[in-house]
């Protein structure tokens, strides 16, 4: 059976306010979005759809703004968060 990418996301049926106005409000919020996208078995293919159709959210474990990185919603990440975050986008999977 084929799934569409979605169907294969850890946040399948979460409430999607916490990819943006609870992300943007609450830093330990985001911390723990983060770590649910970096385990997440599509995020790669979040990521890009979110860059390539402009998105505003969390696509990917990325807070973006019409598909571009969004500087004052990822603050809160520290340089071992982006390189966590950076690998499971890039790393080839098994």
């Amino acid at each position: 059976m084929t799934y569409k990418w979605k169907d294969q996301a850890k946040c399948l049926g979460m409430d999607t306010d916490i990819f943006f106005d609870k992300y943007e409000e609450d830093p330990l919020m985001a911390a723990s979005i983060d770590s649910l996208c970096r385990q997440c078995p599509v995020n790669k293919q979040c990521f890009a759809v979110g860059v390539s159709n402009k998105e505003w959210g969390v696509w990917g474990g990325v807070y973006l703004k019409e598909g571009n990185i969004d500087k004052e919603f990822n603050q809160h990440k520290s340089k071992q968060n982006w390189f966590d975050t950076w690998r499971s986008l890039t790393m080839e999977t098994a």
